[in-house]
């Protein structure tokens, strides 16, 4: 070999090394943290946005390190797809978006709202004209309840964010950020120390309520929901199920023997948790007083989807306000209070608006889809004995279930099975996609 070839090949050589080094160096930094590094790009066959609707979880510009995950394939339970999207999740576990990062979102709302893919205009004439009214409880996690509220957001529908009395100062600095990029969106105006099982639980929906009946915008329907809740219909889908009703409330009903009265025969007072923590609720020797105007109690859930006109009897009928107060020392009572009062044929002297007169467990309820152990399928994971639905779930819940929403998913558990759900109803949001309304108008509940 010649010098000058000697020479040719050893800069080769070193412009080699040193682009490598390069390249590890850089590497290091973008992947420093992998899981909060990577970008979980799922995509379906339909549109190029919706991939950026549903992966801005994290800032943008992030590198792919895993496969692209196919929604339609992982919804239709395709073997390959959801091994593939296990395998990726259980080597990039979600950590949730910090609490931190939205405390001063509202400096550059625009770039928000678009970035995460809100709906700012009515997509239909029909949705326009059938506003909405949602009531959202949350503790903690701004991340989870931002993820559903960009999914469920149309400007003519109404939000009240219930945020808990003992949610942490960065929650709600976050939340008090997030409500200023929109004019529908609110944080409820009296919060409460909510407590499982607790009247504050019930008292945080009626709180919303109230603030809801003064919203300029006209809403139809009011629907509570949980922060770990998400729609399994899109808005127009909703709205056309919503008209059907027609001003009747779809609220559970349950009585004989799983009606619990051991929930309300007796007094249950709060319990101040030594610790700082929240107190807990306990039985007392006290028995309980029946219940006002001679009404009979029928249990339910404490979620619903409920007529304006139900709402308003809520908040201003004498015969509600006095329910509601006997209900204060009672176990659970957001799950007997909107059932009792929809429940005419057990009432028949309240004549709610949107009541039931028919037999309360007779008829089906689909307003939220739980899966509870040893009863319902779950794919997920169990935790206090409801289902924490996982990708495998998919397929049963878009392609079986005719509720609403379904209710739980951890944003930090099976991230993909969340984020392909808001994929999926992305898709059929703006493909217009054909709704099949057949099985509502047969419900036994909805008004003529």
């Amino acid at each position: 070999m010649t010098p000058t070839m000697q020479k040719r090949f050893f800069r080769l050589i070193y412009s080699a090394v040193c682009t490598a080094g390069i390249y590890v160096l850089l590497r290091s930094i973008l992947f420093k943290n992998p899981s909060s590094q990577r970008e979980h790009l799922v995509t379906g066959p339909v549109s190029s946005r919706n991939a950026i609707h549903v992966t801005q979880w994290f800032n943008s510009g992030q590198i792919s390190k895993g496969p692209i995950i196919n929604c339609a394939a992982l919804i239709n339970a395709d073997k390959n797809e959801l091994e593939k999207s296990k395998k990726y999740m259980d080597r990039y576990p979600e950590s949730m978006q910090s609490n931190l990062d939205f405390l001063e979102i509202h400096k550059n709302c625009g770039d928000f709202t678009k970035k995460n893919g809100y709906f700012m205009e009515p997509l239909t004439l029909e949705e326009k004209e059938f506003p909405i009214a949602f009531g959202i409880l949350m503790y903690k996690d701004v991340a989870q309840t931002e993820f559903l509220l960009r999914t469920i957001y149309r400007p003519q529908n109404v939000y009240c964010i219930h945020l808990d009395r003992d949610s942490a100062p960065d929650v709600k600095q976050a939340m008090q950020s997030l409500v200023q990029c929109f004019d529908n969106v609110f944080i409820a105006s009296k919060l409460e120390q909510v407590v499982y099982a607790g009247f504050p639980r019930l008292q945080a929906d009626v709180n919303c309520m109230a603030d809801l009946l003064k919203s300029r915008i006209p809403w139809k329907y009011y629907i509570n929901l949980a922060s770990q809740a998400f729609p399994l219909k899109t808005n127009a889908e909703i709205v056309k199920i919503l008209k059907i009703y027609n001003g009747a409330n779809d609220i559970e009903g349950i009585i004989g023997k799983r009606i619990h009265k051991w929930r309300f025969e007796k007094t249950w007072v709060l319990i101040p948790n030594p610790k700082g923590g929240k107190p807990s609720l306990r039985a007392d020797d006290a028995k309980k007083s029946s219940p006002p105007h001679n009404i009979e109690i029928v249990r339910g859930s404490a979620y619903g989807i409920f007529s304006k006109g139900f709402v308003n009897y809520i908040v201003n009928n004498e015969i509600a306000k006095d329910l509601l107060e006997w209900s204060k020392d009672t176990y659970s009572p957001d799950e007997h209070y909107w059932a009792t009062l929809h429940h005419l044929k057990n009432n028949p002297h309240l004549e709610t608006p949107g009541g039931y007169k028919g037999t309360a467990d007779e008829k089906p309820w689909l307003a939220v889809y739980a899966s509870w152990g040893t009863v319902d399928p779950c794919h997920g994971k169990w935790a206090h004995g409801v289902c924490i639905f996982g990708v495998e779930d998919l397929n049963y819940l878009v392609g079986k279930r005719h509720e609403l929403f379904a209710n739980k998913f951890y944003r930090n558990y099976q991230y993909h099975a969340i984020e392909c759900l808001a994929e999926h109803l992305y898709n059929r949001t703006v493909e217009k996609a054909p709704f099949d309304t057949s099985f509502y108008e047969k419900l036994p509940f909805i008004k003529p």
